[in-house]
């Protein structure tokens, strides 16, 4: 009898979100409420893994049947946000729900890929047409114009990479591509001087320089990098690194909690950490190439890539690679929006698994 299950990347996921809960008990021990931020936390990851099961369970092909409603309700939503929604440095991107802040963007990927996985159930052809690349682009355009309009630009730039990966294993013709990386970089040159607010152009100009502002824009780049330095090794041990408990690090137990997991852990403790990450998305990619169908394959290859992006970027970032964008690091950062969506991914890609070989 065939495996139901895919077992590693299950321990994989528990292992990463183990490591993350650990990792953000030490990151809040100087950060206001941050008994209740940890306390939080262990209930968004009980909400993920009913979200999990839920999309693991529910069969996927039956699932998105929904999806014209899923999307018209998310679309609502963001919407809503944009009226409604809270400030929070400096994007209207959050809905105050009373228990917790929701950041309606984080689970738009996971409508977004359910509605990528409608659009090529319904495509008769093999191949990427034009018509269905329109459709598409159409789609996730939409969601990311919204999220753009708020503005956020980190959480945009995912639904960017999800749609070029989405067409390129879809199979983008190669001028097309010519096409779109031109417009990319034209796009890049109109937004650097007529999009980009001041301190967005610092936070790229920072990654080349960082000490070019080292009380400003340089200051986040350059305690991270000392985090993650001081690390060495085998690092300080739990609870004993000196950036985050001496609060040189901002958001610890955000957008820059992996620099406190490289000071706590250090080389070793990096390694372990990219090595699951590693086996995570090669794991995701297996799946995709064992799915029954072409919207199995593709909505898994989806969730790969916003893993992978999100993943590289957030690490990146806190080592002075990337400029800073407040993307969330999978398993890692703190967020209920976060964690329960990226937990709900894992269910449908398990689910994908477990429907391989069904013919009903």
């Amino acid at each position: 009898m065939k495996r139901q299950v895919d077992w590693f990347l299950i321990i994989e996921v528990i292992a990463l979100s183990v490591l993350g809960y650990i990792t953000l008990k030490s990151a809040v021990i100087t950060v206001q409420n941050g008994d209740v931020i940890v306390k939080k936390q262990m209930f968004f990851l009980l909400l993920g893994t009913i979200g999990a099961l839920f999309f693991y369970f529910y069969d996927y092909r039956k699932l998105l049947n929904f999806v014209p409603v899923l999307y018209a309700l998310t679309l609502l939503v963001l919407l809503t946000t944009l009226v409604l929604g809270k400030v929070i440095h400096g994007s209207k991107s959050w809905i105050n729900l009373g228990v917790f802040m929701l950041q309606p963007s984080e689970p738009a990927k996971l409508i977004a890929i359910l509605t990528i996985g409608y659009i090529a159930k319904n495509t008769r052809s093999n191949y990427l047409t034009f018509k269905t690349m329109l459709k598409l682009g159409f789609a996730v355009g939409v969601l990311l114009v919204l999220i753009l309009i708020q503005p956020d630009f980190g959480t945009a730039s995912v639904y960017i990479v999800m749609l070029v990966v989405v067409l390129f294993v879809l199979g983008l013709d190669r001028k097309v591509i010519i096409i779109l990386i031109v417009f990319s970089i034209l796009g890049g040159i109109f937004a650097w001087n007529y999009v980009f607010k001041p301190y967005q152009k610092n936070r790229i100009l920072t990654v080349i320089n960082p000490e070019r502002d080292p009380l400003g824009s340089g200051y986040q780049v350059i305690q991270s990098k000392i985090a993650v330095g001081s690390g060495r090794i085998f690092g300080k041990g739990f609870g004993k690194g000196t950036q985050s408990k001496l609060k040189y690090l901002p958001e610890p137990h955000t957008d820059f909690i992996f620099a406190v997991f490289s000071e706590e852990f250090g080389f070793m403790g990096v390694a372990v950490v990219l090595a699951l990450y590693m086996l995570i998305i090669l794991r995701i990619l297996n799946i995709a190439r064992v799915a029954l169908d072409k919207e199995g394959m593709i909505m898994a290859v989806a969730v790969a890539a916003v893993f992978f992006y999100q993943s590289v970027v957030s690490i990146g970032m806190v080592v002075g690679l990337i400029p800073t964008t407040g993307i969330p690091l999978p398993f890692f950062s703190y967020g209920g929006s976060g964690t329960i969506t990226y937990l709900s991914m894992i269910g449908l890609v398990l689910n994908i698994y477990r429907k391989r070989f069904s013919i009903i």
